[in-house]
């Protein structure tokens, strides 16, 4: 009798030891999937802006920080001025613009590499699939390992353009992985495929990570101020505020919100990523 009651509070013990180890493995592993992806895990990013001012001004900072860290950044403008200013009518496709001149100069300012301008027009008539399947060919051109954008879902954002944009580049980021679309080549699968691990949201109101760029802070202005036909001094105000803003009740004297998800989070799982 007394044999039994020790081998009942031994495999007692024993399954419980199993259902902690579970629980512990589980845990862990629910942390890790809901964790937001970390900006200094990857090697090349493609940061894609709706207008040629919006990466500088709402991750400035964040890309100076990831070219000190050795981060490949590219950069993807979706619209310009080439159909606003009626100089450029007619011949759209044979000068550099004036925002087209801006933004190169701003990616230099910050190390960026240029991965083109897609030529839609500022508030364009076109659908969020046509924008979609043109960011797609330069994600399977480049091959970033995140793509960064504007937060489609922000609950102030008026602007078509933004809404646009950010709904086309989450499309992209999840069609560039499949190997059939938009069509077969030849009849076989297609080879340019590519998984982007991540994507990063700014201009957000659901972040989940904040970047310290307090020793960044000079060099993204220096950047947006390269967008002379727009860097008011009213602009240049505001977002100096707003980086103040994000630091409060933090250490860092400047800082930036982004909303990261992994790639398991882009489709259907309801999984937090706080």
């Amino acid at each position: 009798m007394k044999i039994k009651n020790i081998l009942r509070k031994r495999n007692a013990s024993l399954r419980y030891e199993a259902m902690s180890a579970v629980a512990s493995a589980v845990t862990g592993a629910a942390d890790l999937l809901c964790a937001p992806p970390a900006i200094k895990n990857a090697k090349k990013v493609l940061c894609v802006q709706p207008h040629p001012d919006d990466n500088q001004i709402g991750m400035g900072g964040t890309i100076a920080y990831m070219r000190s860290l050795g981060i490949e950044v590219y950069e993807l403008t979706v619209t310009d001025d080439r159909f606003a200013e009626p100089e450029y009518i007619g011949k759209e496709n044979e000068v550099v613009t004036i925002r087209q001149q801006e933004a190169l100069k701003a990616q230099q300012a910050l190390g960026m590499k240029n991965a083109g301008f897609l030529g839609f027009a500022d508030k364009n008539g076109n659908t969020e699939r046509e924008i979609s399947l043109k960011v797609m060919e330069v994600i399977r051109k480049i091959k970033p390992d995140y793509v960064f954008t504007v937060d489609p879902n922000l609950a102030t954002e008026c602007h078509s353009d933004h809404i646009k944009v950010g709904n086309a580049v989450k499309y992209a980021v999840m069609d560039a992985q499949c190997d059939f679309y938009p069509e077969f080549i030849d009849g076989k699968k297609r080879d340019d495929a590519w998984k982007v691990t991540a994507i990063g949201f700014y201009y957000t109101d659901k972040p989940n990570t904040l970047v310290d760029i307090s020793e960044f802070e000079e060099e993204k202005m220096k950047a947006v101020k390269c967008h002379v036909s727009q860097a008011e001094p009213a602009l240049l105000a505001a977002i100096m505020l707003q980086q103040k803003m994000f630091a409060e009740g933090t250490e860092y004297k400047a800082a930036e919100p982004l909303r990261m998800i992994n790639n398991l989070q882009m489709h259907c799982f309801n999984l937090p990523v706080e």
